[in-house]
């Protein structure tokens, strides 16, 4: 990922995602901070987001100065934790990142398991944060099972859950499971505000589709194959497609399909008496798509056979 704005790290202010974090927050002053907590929602909802703030906001109590800011809801960039963390120094919190929790071995799981039995911190709550928990194969999900089964007196985890497969049961039978919702005007808030902070130039139409993430994630793409508003929609799959072949990224296909879809309904609200003709078509084309990723079909084929069907809309 190209952008700076798509690492959850560098989210300093937490918006639309306020009683969340309060809610976590009350919980750990009243000492009823689950030994396992399950976050889960969609994809991109903010989760590790929320999260990171949470950590900030503990373990940045004593610094005078440089401490989180809970009516901003905003972590001070001169924070020494929070660069502990940037560094990859922090003593009191150990992440397992998406990447890592898809290809994590039970080797990985015994590993974290020594690390928090043989080490302790004097005083200090520690937190385990797993993204991603999900795509653990049942080998690792039981290692971590018995990890979960054996917590010690300040070791806590935190598991994100981003739904893209069930967990196993076992596991979140062990956990307080808290689920994650943004509301269409939340994600609204949360996509400006990421616009106006972050100088996004805006090619995504139909927003209120996307999780916050997933627009940031859209957004980067169309900026790095030059995409614009301006494009029809042959060239935004065109050169999205010639992006997909070179680069093997699935979020390019998520991509395509959420232009067509806005495409499709522009076209069906001007004139809703062909909507049945225009569902069809738009089926056809995303059987082309699904076809040429599925059986690496010939992409300029495929280019072709949609462009013809888009000459009948």
């Amino acid at each position: 990922m190209s952008s700076k704005y798509l690492n959850p790290f560098y989210s300093l202010k937490i918006v639309s995602l306020d009683n969340h974090l309060l809610e976590l927050i009350d919980l750990y002053k009243k000492n009823k901070f689950p030994k396992v907590l399950l976050l889960s929602g969609k994809k991109g909802l903010g989760k590790f987001t929320l999260v990171n703030h949470f950590l900030n906001w503990i373990f940045s109590e004593e610094e005078q100065k440089t401490k989180y800011d809970l009516s901003k809801k905003q972590i001070n960039k001169n924070s020494k934790f929070y660069n502990s963390i940037l560094n990859s120094t922090s003593q009191e919190v150990i992440f397992i990142q998406a990447e890592e929790a898809k290809n994590i071995k039970i080797e990985d799981i015994r590993n974290l398991k020594n690390t928090i039995s043989n080490t302790s911190l004097v005083n200090k709550p520690r937190f385990i944060v797993i993204d991603e928990v999900e795509f653990f194969n049942d080998n690792s999900a039981n290692a971590l099972l018995k990890t979960l089964e054996e917590p010690t007196i300040n070791n806590f985890f935190i598991l994100i859950n981003n739904q893209q497969n069930e967990v196993l049961q076992t596991i979140a039978s062990r956990c307080l499971n808290k689920n994650i919702f943004l509301s269409n005007t939340q994600k609204k808030e949360i996509i400006e505000y990421l616009i106006t902070n972050n100088q996004i130039e805006d090619v995504i139409c139909n927003q209120i589709f996307l999780t916050p993430g997933s627009f940031l994630r859209f957004n980067d793409l169309c900026n790095k194959y030059k995409i614009s508003n301006d494009d029809t929609l042959n060239n935004k799959i065109t050169l999205l497609l010639n992006g997909f072949r070179k680069d093997k990224d699935k979020t390019i296909i998520q991509l395509i399909y959420h232009f067509i879809d806005t495409y499709f309904i522009n076209q069906i609200n001007e004139d809703v008496t062909k909507s049945d003709l225009l569902v069809s078509i738009k089926s056809n084309i995303i059987n082309d798509i699904n076809n040429l990723t599925k059986y690496n079909l010939n992409i300029t084929s495929v280019l072709s056979s949609i462009n013809s069907k888009l000459l009948n809309v």
